[in-house]
């Protein structure tokens, strides 16, 4: 019974840090990436932004 008990919590215990380092992931990706000075615009290319270059 003890050692069924010890497994139970291990299992818990690493269900939580998959779902705490998923969670943080998930915020990291959310944040807005800082634009560097002079810029206005984020590095990334909008498909519009794309067509109006004529790419």
């Amino acid at each position: 019974m003890k050692n069924f008990a010890i497994g139970l919590l291990g299992a818990a215990a690493l269900a939580t840090t998959i779902l705490l380092v998923r969670q943080q992931k998930e915020i990291e990706s959310r944040q807005t990436r800082l634009i560097p000075a002079g810029e206005t615009q984020p590095s990334t290319l909008s498909l519009q932004r794309i067509r109006e270059l004529g790419l």
